[in-house]
């Protein structure tokens, strides 16, 4: 079994909790206040500005083979090498994504959250800050990717907030396609926008092909796993598991609470 394949197994329940959240059901549904969606959108904006620290300081723990392969063919560290720049091209046309359709928009990417499960985002004068769930994702990006950590845990790390993101996306993606016409509550920036963009095939590919150099590393450092999830690599193996248990709890959290 796949590293990959197995990781989701270990928190089935609150994996569909983060990634069927009642925002998402709400942003392909038509129901999601303007004001609502920016205020989540400015704090993933912080979360992917981290996310730009957080590949560089994995792209520092790579070493480069000093001889090329014998056979012409990319060694693994040179797949990580190539990921992890596609990571960051990624995140940096985000970013500007992200700007230009709020300025189309009209979505204010310095807006407090009101209310976040994980606390308020601003200070005692409502000024614009991370929230407290924000925060959270922020030290856990530079802790995966800090000296004592492995490459594969930040991979892993990676992988997990992009598959999460993704299955995310598709959930919403499927309300989007049920809708029968109506007024667009936040402007047309989700149905025209995002969830086209965070629900693409272009992005599933990309995912993918982090999960393949996962899981590579993973039968290097881990090895096969069993059926019941069980490899040589034991530690290794319970590093990685627990980074996942951290990224679903936090996605679940970040989304904003959008009850009455």
């Amino acid at each position: 079994m796949k590293l990959t394949t197995h990781l989701p197994t270990i928190t089935p329940a609150a994996l569909n909790r983060a990634t069927t959240h009642p925002f998402l059901r709400a942003a392909g549904s038509n129901t999601l206040p303007k004001h609502t969606l920016a205020a989540w959108l400015s704090q993933d904006r912080l979360y992917a500005q981290t996310y730009v620290r957080f590949i560089g300081q994995l792209l520092s723990k790579i070493h480069l083979p000093l001889t090329p392969s014998a056979r012409g063919e990319a060694s693994i560290t040179e797949k990580i090498l190539g990921i992890l720049i596609d990571a960051l091209n990624n995140i940096h046309r985000e970013l500007k994504f992200f700007e230009d359709v709020a300025r189309e928009y009209a979505l204010d990417l310095n807006t407090p959250p009101m209310e976040l499960e994980g606390g308020n985002g601003g200070d005692k004068e409502g000024r614009f800050g991370a929230a407290p769930i924000t925060r959270a994702y922020i030290d856990m990006f530079m802790s995966a990717s800090a000296p004592g950590t492995s490459l594969l845990e930040g991979l892993v790390v990676l992988w997990a907030t992009e598959i999460c993101y993704l299955r995310a996306w598709r959930y919403a993606a499927g309300f989007l396609e049920k809708r029968e016409g109506g007024e667009d509550t936040d402007g047309g920036a989700l149905r025209e926008q995002f969830i086209p963009n965070w629900a693409s095939d272009e992005f599933e590919e990309f995912v993918a092909k982090i999960g393949d150099v996962v899981d590579e590393v993973a039968a290097l450092e881990i090895g096969g796993l069993d059926e019941e999830g069980k490899g040589k690599g034991v530690d290794a193996l319970e590093r990685c598991e627990r980074w996942w248990r951290q990224v679903v709890w936090l996605e679940e959290r970040f989304w904003p609470d959008v009850r009455g």
